[in-house]
């Protein structure tokens, strides 16, 4: 199975300084963050872990004005920066996809699902009952730009523990993608193990920024991973290589 990064733009936040002035002042770090979504060839098709940030993320009125965490980033992205654009030039239509993981319903996760209507959407139930109605607003989800036409599939973990994981879930019933748990980025934060012939990749979406700051946020996870020489592919990192750009496959 081959596992690509599709690098769907950037992220820049706020300089530190008072809260006052990261929240008024039109003042940007020089440092931005890449934002990831994945893609799985699995034999029984194409597979996403996230979709990445839309375009329109980055035009007014897309974001609430009244929520203040909105105010401290801003989304640096074209139209052909999206998720299904890339795909498009890898030759494989959105038609194509599947399966649709996501990993927790932050913006910058779920920004290109509206390509993937046909596609079965995976959300974990939890994850889904904290981001609807105003109350998933209040917590900073957008409720409200969730596509009419896609219908998530909510699961649970009710599948056996696995290593430092307390529970998984099988998504295609063939122990190649387990979803497991990896609170902490929001409560209901989900990663997805893609377990290959030549070895397994864990795609942990916001669960941290680096690999490198595994050990400090999650050093059970982190030691199991380095014994069971397990691959770490976060959504920001900018060590994970643009494998669109640099025609690089994980094989």
């Amino acid at each position: 199975m081959e596992v690509r990064a599709l690098t769907t733009g950037r992220v820049r936040q706020k300089r530190a300084g008072s809260a006052l002035r990261r929240y008024l002042a039109d003042d940007w770090a020089e440092a931005s963050l890449l934002v990831h979504a994945f893609s799985i060839d699995h034999p029984q098709g194409l597979c996403l872990f996230d979709t990445g940030q839309t375009a329109r993320a980055g035009e007014p009125g897309w974001f609430p004005a009244w929520y203040p965490f909105f105010r401290l980033a801003r989304f640096e992205l074209a139209a052909d920066d999206e998720v299904a654009v890339q795909l498009a030039r890898l030759g494989r239509a959105p038609e194509e996809v599947r399966l649709v993981v996501l990993s927790h319903l932050h913006t910058d996760h779920v920004g290109g699902l509206d390509a993937f209507a046909d596609a079965d959407v995976v959300v974990v139930r939890e994850e889904w009952e904290r981001a609807t109605g105003i109350a998933g607003r209040l917590r900073g989800y957008l409720p409200q730009r969730w596509p009419a036409t896609v219908r998530p599939r909510l699961v649970e973990f009710n599948g056996p523990p696995l290593g430092p994981f307390r529970a998984t879930h099988d998504l295609l019933g063939d122990g190649r993608l387990l979803l497991v748990p990896t609170p902490g980025h929001t409560p209901s934060h989900a990663s997805l193990l893609v377990r290959r012939d030549s070895g397994t990749v864990l795609l942990a979406g916001d669960l941290v920024h680096t690999a490198a700051d595994l050990p400090a946020v999650a050093p059970d996870l982190a030691a199991w991973c380095e014994a069971e020489e397990v691959l770490l592919l976060t959504a920001h990192d900018d060590l994970v290589p643009s494998f669109v750009e640099q025609a690089e496959v994980i094989r």
